[in-house]
């Protein structure tokens, strides 16, 4: 027995306070006259006698109490030899279901001939096996499984248009190892195809799962690989009623082939080119689509292309890629200025630059004094530009409200005049992305492009989708532009800074309220505070902040994505809270949509998935990039890659391990025992007799 914390046994001292209590405590007689002497001697020494022995049992039980109080806090454990763990075999097979492996090899899948090896190697493991069968792509792992249950669930896989996940695999492993019994033999074992994708993400494990034994087997074609895939399009621009598309094929076969591609669209016309790849060669091809009347409906569009190779190779599936594109209507767009003083020059210069030769061709300027603002204004206008935050209102925040519930867009530019009170008023009537607090005087500069993803950590994820409206602005660079002076602004939950200042603080603040969007640049409008409305990309920036940057959209996603609809500020698709959707599998479920945005649920395999309703958009579902690149690997390379991802676990390390200490010194494991719960009781038990055998002694 040992006690985990032993210094709690000095408390035992404790007993020699009733020791020296029942010493010193001596008893004290009286004088009492009585003629029968003899009786009286008698008597006495009886009852003297019982005293003593009563005097002394009361000690034992006290001195015992605090003894045992004493062995209790201090926590004793019991050292007891433990029984030699039951050994059981644990196979752990990771099977390789994406979609690479439904490559054709001589008539037979690659994930036919998978399965297969996997049945095999099932029906070779010895009597008592434990297996847990992983689907790499699918995520779908089963624990526990007897022999027949594991051939089932192998022949059960199906192969999913998903990327392989060794990473998952390798977490799965590693839990075991840590929450098994001692006994056990952990073994694992891969099947793949081991495609460039699948190697990249086993070397760059940086801490490998301990295993007792790993194997692993690799399922490549015989014969040359013959397979060229769409790896991606993307719509460019629409001019001129056409509508270009850049579309990129690989050859990942070991010979020259010579392909077709095809666009295809409802309601035009096919167009079709030829592609000439050497081995392992990558090319961009671009097409142009006509339009005709369908670039000038009425309301917003969403076309759905569809890009097909042709003829068609051992792997069909990355022979199609979905392309979905947004064509916004050709309607007229408003911008209306709000100044003070004639300070909006240079940016009204910018719109009409637009207007005159760039894509905004219906764009339509209007400009009025701050202190004559009037609701109709806000009616017309789809973006209100105010070139510093007013001082005060000369309509009702209403109007201001009914203008994002449109859908339209508030820009406020900031100047050096510090107009507080409105500031905090317009942000809590959702009108205001930032409110500006304190004035830092001093040179700064921009950052040459907006975030890439990494947006105010206080905003929500909803606030950090909606704020790629101003991905386009990544492709533009601004100079070192030297700003005189800066606002440190504070940021509402619901807000993002998309672009920031060299110093870190925020240069472009979004805030997406009443289904419209409020922006804050963290300087002027005109060149009184830095040189930004002088410099090349301003145009490009007015352009973005009015909406009229991105004149073409796309919605592709990978079936791992949740797809998100992210229009324009000026489309109103639906009033409706929720939309109704087809999944690419033909099944009818809901989408949420937030303003412009239309969240769409999980896809169910590649494909399309639109809405239900007019004006119908669509979102394309295509498999992961890469995922069907079938270059084949080196044998050393594989064994390389797993080595570094997997290390041996032998059973003589388990024994050192559990003994802590050298190889020699096998001694019989043992474990710890708590014993406090019997002090605890035993405790309990005499603090319960000692009052009672106390009152009946004296008895």
């Amino acid at each position: 027995m040992s006690f985990l914390q032993w210094t709690f046994l000095l408390g035992a001292v404790a007993v020699v306070g009733p020791i020296v209590a029942h010493m010193l405590a001596k008893p004290r007689f009286r004088r009492v006259p009585f003629t029968m002497l003899q009786f009286l001697r008698t008597g006495q020494q009886e009852s003297y006698s019982r005293r003593k022995l009563r005097d002394l049992l009361v000690l034992l039980l006290r001195c015992a109490i605090l003894v045992l109080m004493a062995v209790l806090f201090a926590r004793p454990v019991l050292h007891v030899t433990a029984e030699p763990p039951r050994q059981r075999s644990i196979h752990y097979l990771a099977l390789d279901d994406s979609m690479s492996m439904m490559y054709k090899d001589g008539g037979r899948s690659l994930f036919e001939r998978m399965t297969e090896a996997a049945v095999d190697h099932v029906g070779r493991a010895p009597d008592g096996t434990s297996f847990s069968i992983c689907g790499l792509a699918s995520g779908r792992t089963v624990h526990g499984l007897t022999r027949s249950q594991a051939l089932a669930e192998v022949k059960r896989l199906t192969a999913v248009p998903k990327s392989a996940r060794l990473i998952d695999y390798l977490s799965i492993l590693k839990q075991a190892a840590r929450t098994g019994a001692p006994g056990d033999t952990l073994s694992a074992v891969v099947i793949s195809d081991f495609t460039p994708g699948v190697l990249r993400q086993l070397e760059r494990i940086h801490e490998p799962a301990a295993v007792h034994e790993w194997k692993h087997e690799v399922i490549v074609p015989a014969a040359p690989v013959n397979n060229a895939a769409i790896t991606e399009a993307r719509a460019i621009n629409v001019s001129d009623d056409k509508l270009d598309i850049d579309v990129a094929i690989a050859n990942y076969g070991d010979t020259r082939q010579q392909r077709e591609i095809t666009l295809r669209a409802p309601d035009l016309k096919p167009v079709s080119a030829a592609a000439v790849l050497q081995p392992h060669e990558r090319l961009i091809v671009r097409m142009q689509m006509d339009l005709g009347l369908s670039a000038h409906r009425s309301n917003p569009a969403g076309l759905p292309v569809e890009a097909t190779l042709s003829p068609k190779d051992n792997l069909v599936e990355d022979d199609v890629y979905r392309l979905a594109v947004y064509i916004p209507h050709a309607a007229s767009t408003n911008v209306l200025i709000v100044d003070r003083a004639e300070e909006t020059f240079l940016f009204e210069t910018a719109m009409q630059a637009l207007a005159q030769e760039g894509p905004a061709k219906g764009l339509t300027l209007k400009k009025v004094k701050e202190s004559r603002l009037a609701a109709a204004d806000l009616d017309w206008a789809d973006t209100v530009v105010f070139s510093s935050v007013p001082a005060e209102f000369s309509c009702p925040t209403s109007a201001f409200q009914n203008h994002l519930a449109g859908g339209g867009k508030l820009i406020f530019f900031a100047t050096q005049v510090d107009n507080r009170q409105t500031a905090e008023r317009l942000l809590r009537e959702g009108l205001l992305a930032a409110v500006p607090e304190k004035w830092v005087q001093g040179t700064t500069y921009p950052e040459p492009q907006p975030l890439t993803g990494e947006y105010n950590a206080s905003s929500n994820q909803t606030t950090r989708m909606e704020a790629q409206d101003f991905a386009p602005l990544r492709n533009y660079r601004l100079d070192r532009i030297a700003f005189k002076g800066y606002w440190q602004c504070r940021v509402p939950a619901d807000a993002a800074c998309v672009w920031r200042l060299a110093n870190g603080s925020g240069f472009l603040y979004y805030r997406p309220s009443h289904g419209g969007v409020c922006i804050l640049v963290n300087t002027s409008i005109d060149d009184s505070l830095g040189p930004l409305a002088k410099s090349r990309a301003w145009v490009a920036f007015c352009s973005v902040l009015a909406g009229e940057a991105e004149q073409v959209r796309q919605f592709c996603f990978c079936p791992e994505d949740r797809p998100i609809l992210n229009l324009p500020n000026s489309s109103r698709i639906t009033q409706q809270a929720s939309l109704g959707i087809e999944n690419c599998d033909g099944g009818k479920t809901q989408a949420a949509r937030e303003g412009t945005r239309i969240l769409l649920p999980p896809p169910k395999g590649i494909g399309w998935m639109r809405t239900l309703g007019e004006p119908t958009l669509y979102a394309a579902i295509n498999l992961p990039a890469g995922e069907t690149d079938l270059g084949r690997p080196t044998e050393r390379r594989v064994a390389d890659a797993m080595s570094g991802a997997f290390a041996v676990n032998t059973s003589e390390e388990r024994v050192l391990s559990q003994a802590g200490g050298h190889a020699e010194s096998r001694v019989p494991p043992v474990r710890d025992k708590p014993v406090w719960k019997a002090f605890a009781w035993a405790t309990i038990l005499l603090l319960l007799v000692e009052p009672a055998i106390t009152n009946r002694l004296k008895r």
